[in-house]
């Protein structure tokens, strides 16, 4: 656009230069084609490299600036006066003064109009008016350099060339600018349109399920759209709620699937396209159903109460799936490069007048001081990854920018419709838990097992905030327990803290060297704890004197698999009504603690929950439509138990065993005593489907392949008690 306008502007200007008689059209300036097309290439040309020069990158140099800055001036000289050799009819000599004049006002004003437009635009702040400022500057550079040039110019007439087929008269060659300027405004208005469509379209996904990609540098700056805005997919229109209790949560068991699942995509590509053939197909069924064509991202449309789709879970990981497919396509990776689902949900659209008004937040939630709820119209989730250096510039090839957070907030703040302020905070811990894999150190560690009912079921555990997979704990300066410092344990086990660090001042009771070495180390820890927590209910907690074994850092390398760790813990009970202790820790669903257990790099849950996910999803994609059970739950749901849990308050593990038992206790997503086969092998799409309880296990969905992790054991120790 800016070399059209060059062009444009030369020819409109030499159309105001009247020589010998105005009435003689002869006499007036005609020119060669073959040099008037060419005139219009050059600065389009000279003007991309300059362009170029400045907008690869994020980083604005000043050295690159005055290259640019050159280069276009040079560019808008290189265009005014290969024009004026295209004049046909007069020969044309110039004053060098006015030459260098030109060439200076071109060049010192492309560079200041440059300078100032891509700093504004490095810091995101380069808003309609200062664009218009810049404009304006290199507006003036260009008319400016005209007629300085023009001024020292002196035409002496050759020939009349009127009628001649290779040259352009003055009339012709304004008809052209006319035309090119009249298609340039259309581009540029065709373009306004497209992206206030993109704004609109923006604007309505801040009221539905999205899944966006925050991808960071090494330096931490946040990939995002020339636009300012960070990639993204919709899900669907909303997460279709079963019930009062279902809320699209946390710690919900589809988010806990697709937590899994994204840490497991290898294992999921090559179901993606079974997965959008199976929403086809019962897409198709819905339709023909009701008459008409329907889209599974349509509210009222997605969940069929007749049994035309079935269970809402499994399409909407279904839609998950294929969303998180087309993302990593939106950005040019593969599905495998594409992140890891982050542990909050974001609630968008909430940034009304009234919310404002009344200061109601859209972010957060009151019981665990972190978790987000539906205080919004949509919801949206993130998948995060750090990207090396060379992946940066490979994205940033595909034209995608790295800026910093405090830039582009408060663009995405707007099409989010969410406060700026908890945005930014939500980026930041983003880009924090990108940047490492949080994991406790081998050795042995105190720790703290505090749980807390939720007001709608289910358990909360207190975690660090900046680490929500793990407990708040001190590392004792041992690597392992001797035999001498289980005993020790042993005779605590059961006490409070408070009882504890009374029995351990007393350090005369054990008199061997072992256990008082033991002894310093256990009570030092336990102060360290104490101050780490700093909150009263911690001196009730009660010991476990079981140690248990919880992952922690391998070795050094690529393939190793974690390692295990040993922790001590204190158990206790907060009150429904207890808040965080401290702003270093929060409350963080039990569920998704546990979860977040089986996701470490390289741990053997990955292969197991790979075979769980194509065995769930076998009797789904093996058929265009999905067998409905007689109770309305298709053969997938009662497979895959990712129905939503109803939380009993504070319900015991049962010890006995049997196929009278009619519940199936779950607290907090973890199976204590029972676990619940279904078997489909042999039943037909008409079959009835029985759920039977096999008895007590001791660990979680053993017949799965998931393993129980050290959550299930304190969780069981903490209930066992009341």
């Amino acid at each position: 656009m800016g070399g059209i306008g060059i062009w444009c502007m030369h020819y409109i200007a030499n159309r105001a230069i009247i020589l010998i008689d105005a009435h003689d059209a002869g006499a007036q300036i005609s020119y060669s084609a073959v040099y008037t097309t060419l005139s219009f290439f050059v600065p389009i040309l000279v003007l991309l490299a300059a362009f170029s020069m400045l907008g690869t990158n994020e980083t604005t140099s000043m050295t690159r600036i005055g290259i640019g800055g050159t280069l276009a001036g040079l560019a808008i000289c290189g265009m005014h006066y290969l024009g004026q050799a295209g004049i046909s009819n007069y020969t044309c000599s110039y004053r060098i003064p006015n030459v260098i004049g030109a060439a200076v006002i071109a060049v010192f004003a492309s560079t200041t109009a440059l300078a100032v437009f891509f700093v504004l635009r490095a810091a995101w702040t380069n808003s309609w008016w200062k664009r218009a400022t810049c404009a304006i500057v290199l507006a003036g550079a260009v008319s400016g350099m005209h007629w300085t040039a023009a001024s020292g110019t002196q035409y002496r007439f050759r020939a009349r060339v009127i009628g001649s087929q290779q040259n352009l008269t003055g009339k012709q060659a304004v008809t052209m600018v006319i035309i090119f300027s009249i298609v340039a405004c259309a581009l540029l208005l065709g373009l306004a349109m497209l992206a206030q469509h993109r704004r609109a379209e923006q604007s309505n996904r801040a009221q539905q399920v999205v899944l966006a990609c925050a991808t960071f540098d090494p330096k931490g700056r946040l990939m995002v759209s020339p636009e300012g805005l960070v990639p993204s997919q919709k899900i669907t229109s909303s997460y279709l709620e079963q019930s009062l209790d279902d809320v699209f949560c946390t710690s919900h068991p589809v988010f806990l699937w697709i937590y899994r699942a994204t840490r497991n995509w290898r294992g999921i590509a090559d179901l993606i396209p079974s997965m959008k053939c199976h929403i086809r197909s019962i897409t198709a069924a819905a339709a023909s159903r009701r008459g008409s064509e329907v889209s599974l991202h349509s509210p009222d449309a997605t969940y069929s109460h007749s049994g035309v789709v079935g269970d809402y879970a499994v399409v909407f990981r279904e839609l998950f799936c294929i969303s998180a497919s087309a993302l990593a396509g939106q950005i040019n990776e593969p599905l495998e490069n594409l992140g890891v689902l982050y542990d909050e949900i974001l609630s968008t659209g909430a940034a009304t007048k009234a919310d404002r008004k009344f200061g109601v937040s859209a972010g957060k939630d009151v019981e665990s001081g972190s978790q987000t709820i539906n205080a919004g119209r949509g919801q949206l989730l993130f998948v995060i990854r750090r990207a090396n250096a060379a992946e940066a510039a490979k994205l940033q090839a595909s034209g995608y920018r790295f800026a910093e957070v405090q830039n582009i907030v408060s663009i995405l703040a707007r099409s989010m419709q969410v406060n700026s302020e908890e945005l930014q905070m939500h980026i930041e811990n983003m880009q924090i838990s990108s940047t490492t894999e949080h994991i406790l150190e081998p050795g042995v560690h105190l720790t703290c097992f505090a749980i807390r009912a939720r007001v709608k079921g289910g358990f909360d555990v207190l975690v660090r905030k900046d680490a929500k997979n793990l407990l708040p704990a001190v590392q004792v300066p041992t690597l392992r327990l001797s035999p001498v410092a289980l005993a020790i344990l042993q005779e605590l086990d059961g006490m409070s803290v408070a009882t504890c660090l009374a029995t351990l001042g007393n350090r005369k009771t054990w008199s061997e060297d072992t256990a008082h070495v033991f002894v310093t180390q256990f009570y030092d820890s336990l102060t360290a704890l104490i101050g780490m927590i700093a909150d009263p209910f911690f001196e009730e907690a009660v010991l476990i004197s079981r140690p248990v074994s919880a992952p922690c850092r391998g070795e050094e390398s690529q393939s190793s698999a974690p390692a295990r760790a040993t922790l001590i813990a204190f158990r206790t009970i907060v009150p429904i009504q207890a808040r965080t202790p401290n702003d270093q820790l929060v409350f963080s669903p039990l569920s998704l603690f546990n979860t977040q257990q089986h996701v470490y790099k390289n741990a053997s849950d990955h292969d197991a929950f790979a075979r769980i996910i194509h065995r769930e999803f076998s009797d789904v994609l093996c058929s265009r439509s999905t067998p409905i059970s007689p109770r309305g739950q298709t053969l997938a749901s009662l497979h895959s138990g990712l129905s939503p849990n109803r939380w009993p308050d504070f319900p015991r593990p049962s010890g006995s065993s049997g196929r009278n038992q009619q519940s199936n206790p779950s607290f907090g997503g973890i199976m204590v005593s029972q676990s619940v086969i279904v078997d489909v092998a042999e039943a037909g799409p008409d079959a009835n489907v029985e759920m039977h309880t096999l008895g007590t296990v001791g660990q979680a969905a053993k017949e799965e392949g998931d393993v129980a992790t050290f959550v299930n054991e304190l969780f069981a120790a903490c209930v066992a008690d009341g």
